[in-house]
């Protein structure tokens, strides 16, 4: 290897050679002439970029969200465990694998931000459940309050439903709650209603912010945002569907006709009708 000493240090191929940095120092390798690759190593590479084509899909859609929650890991994170999900899928071969729904639970507490998760800003675990309506309610126990930082709290929820097959997402943001520091306050349920047919992942953003003359501020420490995955809930079929898995799918009964005996060519007999199923 050798090491860059120019005032204009690079990263990436430039000619016959590859500027890449190690830590603190810049090198260079030369390029390789030709690339060989077997067939298992194309089937790798195809289901690799089916995992790096779902974690753009998400961060793309997330992308006002991850303002003040990202770092420079994520990209790479996140490709690692869309990559252990798609390697995951059993039921299709190498080079055609897809994130499924069951797999996808792998991705539940995946924080977007490295440096900071809900639990380093909140003191407790909220809860999940259905709502009678078909919605979705986060609550939070009385301990999950823990501003005694200094700081206020700004609190929402966020369900994001993916179809990597057709390349859509729809996103849905509850009420924002502000939590003031030093006041003692009952955390209000947040409510979602995301139209469950495609899977939906459900986050919690969760930023810490100061007061300057009557308005609130985001901290710009990258330890006050978070933003988790807190919840992957799978599709629900929808009732039609539901109905029409259930409907009776066998050939419908149709009467037999009447079997007619040939007449015979001597005598005068006419011809006799036999019904093939009985009467009544």
């Amino acid at each position: 290897m050798a090491r860059q000493e120019s005032l204009l240090k690079f990263t990436g191929k430039l000619g016959n050679v590859i500027g890449y940095r190690n830590k603190k120092e810049y090198l260079l390798r030369s390029a390789s002439a030709t690339v060989r690759q077997t067939s298992a190593t194309k089937r790798a590479a195809k289901d690799f970029g089916i995992a790096s084509k779902a974690g753009r899909l998400i961060r793309h859609t997330l992308s006002e969200h991850l303002q003040h929650s990202y770092d420079s890991s994520l990209t790479n994170r996140l490709n690692k465990v869309l990559g252990e999900i798609v390697r995951a899928d059993d039921s299709h071969k190498a080079g055609l694998r897809v994130p499924t729904a069951a797999n996808m639970q792998s991705l539940r507490s995946f924080q977007f931000n490295s440096h900071a998760s809900i639990q380093h800003l909140l003191a407790g675990t909220p809860v999940i459940e259905n709502n009678d309506d078909g919605g979705i309610g986060i609550s939070f126990p009385e301990t999950a309050i823990n501003n005694n930082k200094g700081t206020h709290i700004i609190i929402k929820a966020i369900a994001l439903s993916v179809n990597f097959a057709q390349q859509t997402t729809r996103q849905l943001v509850s009420e924002t709650v502000v939590i003031r520091c030093g006041e003692k306050q009952i955390l209000p349920t947040l409510t979602l209603n995301p139209e469950r047919k495609d899977l939906t992942l459900i986050l919690l953003e969760v930023q810490s912010c100061y007061e300057v003359n009557g308005e609130l501020h985001l901290c710009q420490n990258k330890k006050g945002s978070a933003l988790d995955v807190i919840a992957v809930l799978p599709p629900v079929e929808q009732s039609s569907a539901i109905k029409s898995k259930r409907r009776n799918k066998a050939p419908k009964l149709r009467i037999i006709p009447s079997y007619v005996q040939p007449a015979r060519r001597s005598g005068n007999m006419l011809p006799v009708a036999f019904s093939s199923l009985p009467e009544g």
